[in-house]
């Protein structure tokens, strides 16, 4: 048998091999082979060319099925087809590789999208998706920059734990040292909450109950911004004793009685509107401004010892030269002619449809020390529409005056500064309640930056604002969505999501997000499992701190071992036993 005659390699040949080995386009020969022999030494020979071969090897080779069949258009393998307008590839490249830091890369795989997660402020819970844990509250992400105005406001349909995301930051408020003010818990949902807060002095949250029998509200009571008012003359009075000038505490005092007159004025017409029906003629409001600057100036009464209705109507009654005067008036039968429906209509707000709430003088006072302040008018029935818009309208005014004071006393040096957290939950009750409710909550949420104040507004949907009597008012309520620095929408039906996008830009996958969580739980066909199964978006809120489209932020509500144990958060409490009891015997007790 003839030998195979050896064709010597020349440096040609093993220089095109070389850059073939090193362009991965074909491995190294075997050692074993002359190819390979030649190769080798001639790497040996040239250590630069050595390197580049084990640089070579490095990158992955991809490897290629043999063909196994032919078509008609030709030998098929694992690179395509071969031939002229074919899509057959010579070269496979290995997948391109990046180098970054863990500070940047940790959330790149599997997430290729980012999902921020704040840890600022108050714990919430946990990202929907990722897991990272989630903070916020409006005050501390104002101060981080986050938003640009300390507010939010809340849409979720209910029982998907809105008002446990409120409680949350409740909770945490008190926690940083600033109040919350809860002005009219229309449910009760709050007065727990408020009761577990205690300083470590011993000082515990202030709950206020109103209603039928739980206390009265004296509508010309100043509350805290008059008693203000004796604190800052004592001081100016020290002052003037040590022979110092104060013209900017002199101004603070004056402005101070003025801007507690106007609120007296204006909470005693919004109750006469309110029972009335129908709007007062100016002149009864001057009247009324009039004999409460005579009583104060007969020195009966003053803004630390406010009248009672009953003084005021008495006043009125038996009239006075100024209000004869005033009103322009001959004699005494035209004076008492003149005011007759007035003094009928203050008279109804002492007794009949209102009660007695606001016949007396203020059962408790807001105390400004206490770490938490909630005002509870659950015990008014439902029944008592005029009665419950007169007490939120009342307790709306008390609260304000209360921030108010504290910003006073503080930019007087006499007081350390005091910040709010203002929570308005049931919006949609709030505001309907009655004429002077919108422009209040307007006025909080255009000033409350000024005020030192954040504010949580909380309701079911954004056809609750839509229900107000008022044009004016339902063109007012919608702006509040506007300028909420942040938007927390829990589960919502699809309808809600359209009327919100001249707000709010949901991405597809997002509106598909917040729809999924208005589901109830899995339909079961039995009731034979003992444990209670959940709604799909109890607990789940997506966070909106921008309006230009910026994604927002899903996450998932957790409850501490303190906030379970407590169950601070249980507003089913009516239900218990219901919910509580095993599902055979209610099956028992249907059959």
């Amino acid at each position: 048998m003839a030998r195979r005659s050896k064709t010597p390699i020349g440096p040609a040949e093993l220089e095109e091999l070389h850059s073939r080995v090193t362009a991965g386009d074909a491995p190294p020969p075997w050692v074993v082979t002359p190819t390979g022999r030649a190769y080798k030494r001639w790497c040996d020979e040239h250590p630069e060319r050595a390197e580049q071969v084990r640089t070579a090897r490095q990158v992955p080779q991809v490897r290629y099925r043999k063909p196994r069949f032919t078509s008609r258009y030709g030998s098929v393998d694992g690179r395509g087809f071969k031939g002229a307008f074919s899509g057959r590839m010579a070269v496979a490249s290995a997948p391109g590789a990046t180098q970054t830091s863990t500070n940047y890369g940790c959330g790149f795989n599997p997430w290729v999208v980012g999902a921020t997660a704040p840890a600022v402020g108050v714990p919430l819970g946990v990202h929907a998706q990722t897991g990272q844990d989630v903070s916020g509250d409006v005050l501390s992400w104002f101060k981080a920059g986050i938003i640009g105005n300390p507010s939010a406001f809340v849409l979720s349909l209910p029982g998907l734990g809105k008002s446990t995301l409120i409680r949350k930051q409740f909770i945490g408020a008190v926690a940083q040292g600033h109040v919350p003010i809860v002005a009219g818990d229309i449910k009760g949902e709050y007065v727990a909450v408020t009761d577990a807060m205690v300083t470590p002095a011993g000082k515990r949250g202030q709950v206020i109950r109103l209603g039928h029998g739980h206390g009265h509200l004296n509508p010309l009571a100043a509350g805290a911004l008059g008693e203000a008012i004796p604190v800052m003359r004592a001081h100016l009075e020290e002052l003037h004793a040590r022979g110092e000038d104060n013209t900017r505490l002199a101004e603070a005092i004056t402005e101070t009685e003025e801007s507690v007159h106007s609120r007296q004025v204006t909470m005693v017409m919004a109750l006469a509107e309110l029972i009335r029906g129908q709007a007062l003629a100016d002149f009864e409001g001057l009247v009324i401004s009039a004999s409460l600057r005579s009583m104060r100036e007969s020195g009966q009464f003053s803004f630390s010892s406010p009248p009672l209705l009953r003084d005021l109507i008495d006043f009125i009654r038996s009239g006075s030269d100024g209000l004869r005067r005033a009103l322009f008036v001959a004699d005494e039968t035209e004076y008492r002619r003149t005011v007759q429906t007035l003094v009928q209509t203050l008279e109804s707000l002492t007794d009949g449809v209102m009660g007695q709430v606001f016949a007396e003088h203020t059962t408790t006072k807001i105390d400004l020390d206490a770490p938490a302040i909630c005002i509870d008018v659950s015990a008014i029935s439902r029944g008592d529409q005029s009665l419950k818009a007169g007490v939120l309208l009342a307790c709306w005014s008390d609260a304000y005056g209360a921030m108010e004071a504290a910003h006073v006393l503080a930019d007087c040096g006499l007081a350390n500064q005091r910040y709010f957290l203002a929570i308005l939950d049931e919006m949609w009750a709030t505001l309907g309640a009655g004429a002077g409710m919108v422009q209040r909550v307007d006025e909080l949420t255009r000033l409350n930056r000024t005020d030192g104040t954040g504010l949580l507004m909380i309701t079911h949907t954004g056809r609750d604002l839509e229900t107000l009597p008022n044009e004016v008012d339902v063109k007012t309520a919608m702006g509040f969505i506007e300028r909420a620095g942040m938007v927390i929408c829990g589960g919502l039906p699809a309808g809600e999501l359209d009327r919100l996008k001249g707000v709010l830009q949901f991405s597809d996958a997002e509106a598909a997000m917040i729809t999924a969580w208005s589901k109830g739980a899995p339909i079961e066909r039995t009731q034979l499992r003992q444990e209670k199964k959940r709604p799909l978006g109890q607990g789940m809120f997506m966070l909106k701190p921008s309006k230009d489209g910026t994604h927002g932020i899903p996450i998932h509500v957790q409850l501490t071992h303190t906030e379970r144990a407590t169950n601070i958060h249980d507003t089913n409490t009516r239900l218990r036993e219901f919910l509580d009891a095993a599902p055979s015997s209610q099956q028992a007790a249907i059959a």
